[in-house]
């Protein structure tokens, strides 16, 4: 709640094993950037009462704040770079988060784009696998509601705060995650409302939440990138379906980032993901739902 406090400061001030019996001055002393934070009238005060406030909306929604060294806080979102150090939680997280994928897309996926989110949706669920997305318009919401036809577990990551749910036409969809027994997570406390940025942010906690992501479609600067070059560069896989015939014939544009991600141009692949050449051995096409099973293979996971 200090203004200029992030995740990398609030991992340094955490790094203490004597937290707890630290005096202000004494953090201040050994993580010096605070300094600048307390730089204010009443600063500290007013951080004290808007974290309480947090706590006690918390407490009245059911919601859990996870703090990023709390053994609760999931393993694969805590080994990514970008990890956030608290997590909003409501509902309830994977039983098993460690299988877990992200599958995104285009929020107005073609008719085979739609087919593929709920194939691919139900074929983890049959394997015991949680889906994570992020409750957007299209395949985001095609995602969720096959994991729940299914009977599987779902995650819905937020970009604004659990006070709130955008679009607003998907509230009920929101509720039907959290009585199903998934969850809504944010990085963003309450009260806070959605900007564009932190879409961004949120397409990278969902990558991290996931052992790999599936892209179902995308144009080449359709927002799904965001995720998809997290997930590279986390060591994590990504699947991208190959287009189809019909869809290459009518230059359909929300195919267009699958045309070079599941072709054979690593250097388009490489442009377009922001990586490495030696990062291009993550990428998985997906020609026909019997490459699905490579993405369940231990060794499909670096990290």
């Amino acid at each position: 709640m200090l203004k200029g406090v992030g995740p990398v400061a609030l991992r340094l001030i955490g790094a203490s094993p004597d937290l707890l019996d630290e005096n202000m001055a004494d953090t201040v002393r050994r993580v010096t950037r605070l300094a600048k934070s307390l730089d204010g009238s009443g600063s500290w005060d007013k951080a004290v009462g808007a974290a309480a406030r947090q706590r006690d909306r918390a407490e009245a929604t059911g919601t859990r704040i996870l703090g990023f060294d709390e053994p609760d806080f999931p393993r694969l979102l805590a080994a990514s770079k970008d990890a956030p150090y608290f997590l909003w939680v409501r509902g309830r997280l994977a039983p098993h988060p460690e299988q877990s994928v992200a599958i995104i897309g285009t929020r107005k996926p073609t008719h085979h784009g739609t087919l593929i989110a709920e194939r691919i949706s139900e074929f983890f669920v049959r394997h015991a696998w949680s889906v994570v997305s992020g409750l957007a318009l299209g395949c985001d919401a095609i995602a969720h509601r096959a994991a729940l036809a299914a009977g599987g577990h779902t995650v819905a990551v937020l970009a604004h705060g659990l006070q709130t749910v955008a679009p607003a036409s998907h509230k009920g969809l929101a509720e039907e995650i959290i009585e199903s027994g998934g969850a809504l997570v944010s990085e963003f406390a309450f009260g806070v409302e959605p900007i564009p940025a932190q879409f961004v942010r949120r397409d990278k906690t969902q990558a991290g939440l996931a052992r790999g992501v599936v892209m179902v479609q995308s144009d080449v600067d359709g927002g799904s990138l965001h995720a998809s070059r997290a997930a590279i560069s986390y060591g994590r896989w990504l699947a991208v379906p190959a287009p189809t015939a019909r869809d290459l014939a009518t230059d359909e544009t929300r195919v267009r980032a699958n045309v070079f991600l599941a072709g054979q141009d690593k250097g388009a692949q490489r442009s377009l993901l922001h990586c490495a050449y030696e990062d291009l051995h993550l990428l998985r096409p997906l020609h026909g739902k019997d490459d699905y099973p490579q993405l369940l293979a231990p060794d499909a996971t670096l990290q």
